[in-house]
């Protein structure tokens, strides 16, 4: 909509969110009405709760409601409140108390005795862990800031309140304290910026259905827009805040509504218009026992009647001021001089003008200067308090390595020790394992020498068993001797009976046959026995002598175990019924075969096998 066109107050166009508002006034008069049985139900409940904590709470809550709308009954339910969280030792009812407390003495308009109770709250809730509280206190104390004129500590408020709400993701107080923001960036003369402020804050309202949230909001856009002259938007967002606040009845907002509107109505020209809605807005105010407000709609009501030709316009115009006078609010007193200056003009009186002119003008360099030594005082207050924090934060961190130091110094020492520890646990170990080791050395030794004797004592049994197989056998090799001796003999005096026994060729016969089978039998069956013997003793003997020449005879195997008994050549010649030079002749056959040198003798030979 152009700046130009003047729609009437009520024949605004109805924008689209003005249509769900609309919508949901229906629904907003039955919230309305549900809430305040709610808040008849409490104060009839109050009777018959005893002094706990559930009769604290139910206390500050209708403290909370009556704030703004009934200030002395708020009081009466959070000093209650407050006596019955001091005897009970509740900290967070004594918290919450003062801080209700101080946000009515802020509607009372008594500043300093809000900031009393706010620093007294702020202590306590500092203890406790409600966040939410804690970052209302902050946007309390910064809602004081900006109407004293103080918008750097105000920013500060706002912003700590929005820190604590970000922990606790409370969106309805964190975009009240957004829409606060907005404000500060307004009064100092930066409307675009608030702007993005109110309209990011509008979002968060809507999206939570905020009602009231939203009509606060759409009221610091119509403002936003009133600063930036552009009257006919500003007029229909007042207008839209107004309906939400009618249909909540909320006194104070639709008294702020009104008194906003009334000021774009002037700023119009619409004079008629203007003090229309300027005595809704008064009337509002009276009930509500606001003094602020009060004075400045009386003021507004003035300009109103001073342009429409009503002569009481001074007489209103010098009751606002001295009511700012009474509350002793310099920037009210500075406005009503602003404002009789202007109503003196307008009538043509341009000495009494000018003299409010010179009295506006006197106190708002005075107000301008003391706000600078304020503001240099607290820049100067603020740079000794970071310089001592800087002396004790430089403190605290040479503290802090000098404890850490000497944590890192104990740390290594325990380290060291339990190295030394580790060391000489390890080093007894290995002692012990030494000992041990040394011990088992010493006891395989006493073992190894045992079984050596063992060894050596059954090598010496093995040595006399073998001797013994050896005598044996050697003792049957001569009784294959004499036996061999006796049948020769035999066989001699048979042969010699054969030969006297020419006549009888029978006889000569039989006598030949016994002989034949004397020698064929006596020879097979002593060497049998003889061999049987032999291998007993010698088990391996015939292997290793083949393995070293295959390729002897029955006889040479025969000669060669005989050898190793070391038997003479005549011996063997008897035992085995042979002639000693057929013996001889079978000994040079072995010592080629087995190929032995002309300096190596055959017997030692046999006898290592």
């Amino acid at each position: 909509m152009s700046k130009g066109t003047k729609p009437s107050k009520k024949s605004i166009l109805i924008l689209p969110i003005e249509q769900l508002i609309i919508a949901l006034i229906f629904l907003l008069s039955i919230q309305s009405i549900f809430a305040e049985d709610q808040i008849q139900q409490l104060e009839s409940k109050l009777i018959n709760l005893p002094d706990d904590t559930v009769k604290v709470n139910v206390l500050i809550e209708l403290g909370e409601h009556y704030c703004s709308k009934d200030n002395d009954k708020a009081l009466l339910f959070l000093q209650e409140a407050f006596t019955i969280s001091t005897s009970q030792d509740y900290t967070e009812g004594i918290g919450k108390s003062l801080l209700w407390q101080g946000r009515v003495y802020y509607y009372k308009d008594d500043y300093p005795l809000s900031v009393k109770y706010l620093d007294k709250a702020e202590k306590t809730l500092k203890t406790t862990d409600e966040l939410d509280d804690l970052a209302f206190l902050y946007f309390a104390k910064g809602e004081i800031c900006k109407i004293q004129g103080d918008y750097i500590h105000a920013m500060e408020m706002y912003k700590a309140a929005i820190d604590l709400t970000e922990k606790t993701g409370n969106l309805k107080l964190m975009s009240s304290y957004y829409n606060s923001m907005g404000m500060v960036l307004l009064n100092r003369n930066n409307p675009q910026k608030a702007l993005d402020y109110f309209r990011e804050t509008l979002l968060i309202k809507e999206r939570i259905n905020d009602q009231q949230g939203i009509s606060n909001t759409l009221s610091c856009i119509g403002k936003t827009y009133e600063k930036l002259r552009l009257f006919d938007s500003s007029l229909i967002f007042y207008n839209q805040a107004l309906k939400i606040s009618t249909n909540l009845k909320i006194p104070r907002a639709i008294a702020s509504s009104e008194y906003k509107i009334g000021g774009v109505l002037i700023l119009m020209g619409k004079y008629e218009e203007a003090e229309e809605s300027l005595e809704i807005a008064l009337k509002n105010f009276t009930g509500l026992k606001e003094k602020t407000g009060i004075i400045i709609t009386n003021l507004r009501l003035a300009v109103t009647h001073s342009r429409q030709g009503k002569p009481d316009a001074i007489e209103i115009a010098n009751n606002a001021l001295e009511m700012a006078r009474i509350i002793n609010n310099p920037n009210l007193i500075s406005h009503a001089y602003k404002i009789l200056s202007e109503i003196y003009a307008f009538n043509n009186n341009y000495k009494k003008s000018y003299d409010y002119l010179i009295k506006h003008k006197i106190l708002q360099d005075s107000l301008f200067n003391t706000e600078k030594e304020r503001v240099l005082t607290e820049m100067e207050t603020k740079f000794q308090l970071e310089k001592k924090d800087n002396e004790i934060q430089f403190l605290k961190s040479q503290t802090e390595v000098q404890r850490k130091n000497n944590i890192l110094l104990i740390i290594l020492i325990i380290v060291f020790a339990g190295a030394i520890m580790l060391l000489f646990f390890l080093f007894r170990l290995k002692s012990t394992a030494f000992k041990r080791q040394q011990k088992l050395m010493a006891q395989e030794s006493i073992i190894h020498s045992q079984e050596n004797e063992i060894n050596e004592k059954e090598n010496l049994i093995l040595q006399e068993q073998l001797e013994s197989k050896n005598r044996e056998l050697a003792s049957k090799a001569l009784e294959m001797l004499r036996f061999n001796d006796t049948i020769s003999i035999i066989i001699e005096k048979l042969e010699h009976l054969n030969g006297i026994m020419d006549n009888n060729p029978e006889v000569k016969k039989h006598t030949r046959d016994i002989i034949h089978e004397l020698e064929n039998q006596t020879k097979q069956n002593i060497w049998n026995e003889f061999d049987k013997i032999f291998k007993n003793i010698h088990s391996g003997f015939y292997d290793k002598l083949l393995e070293i020449c295959p390729d002897l005879t029955a006889t040479e195997i025969k000669i060669a175990a005989l050898l190793k008994l070391n038997l003479t050549t005549k011996e063997i010649a008897s035992i085995t019924f042979k002639s000693e030079g057929g013996i001889k002749t079978t000994r040079y056959r072995l010592r080629k075969k087995l190929s032995l040198s002309s300096d190596e003798n055959l017997v030692p030979f046999l006898m290592k096998l």
